[in-house]
């Protein structure tokens, strides 16, 4: 059997938003040389994890990201992303630009928050969040798509 006939496994993604900000996390453990593509349209990934099993995705954005601005974190529970949005203003109706409903997207309730209930005395919570957030990621990247920056042989640090 070829590896075309192979279906594409899509990983476990979670994510949430603010006005400003989308959290994503793609929880593929111990995936040691992601292959992470990211434009303002688009996020593509492609892993294996510690059981060797493959997953593959490409997630098409409701709307556009600002790819430029937008960080990752390679770590040995997933990789985690802050995607930040390209116009800041009300939430999306939905991540992904078509409407179906995939039993590996869920929303992550942990970093959600009701877009009425966001700080509305304080339109640069986002922004202070991105950067609370970036502190709290070690081996923060850029999604500059230059994968052969990637430095995964570091130990995460509890």
């Amino acid at each position: 059997m070829s590896d075309q006939n192979i279906e594409k496994r899509p990983p476990p993604v979670a994510w949430a938003e603010r006005n400003s900000l989308l959290y994503l996390s793609i929880n593929v453990t111990d995936c040691k040389k992601p292959e992470i593509k990211l434009d303002s349209k688009k996020l593509y990934f492609k892993g294996r994890n510690g059981d060797d099993l493959d997953f593959e995705v490409t997630l098409e954005f409701y709307k556009e990201i600002n790819e430029q601005a937008s960080r990752f974190s390679v770590k040995d529970r997933g990789i985690d992303f802050i995607l930040k949005k390209a116009e800041e203003g009300p939430y999306w109706n939905r991540l992904l630009k078509d409407n179906n409903k995939y039993h590996w997207l869920k929303i992550d309730f942990t970093k959600w928050k009701d877009e009425d209930d966001s700080d509305v005395d304080n339109p640069d919570v986002d922004e202070d969040e991105m950067e609370e957030m970036m502190k709290k990621m070690s081996g923060l990247q850029s999604t500059n798509n230059d994968l052969n920056d990637l430095d995964t042989d570091e130990e995460e640090e509890d």
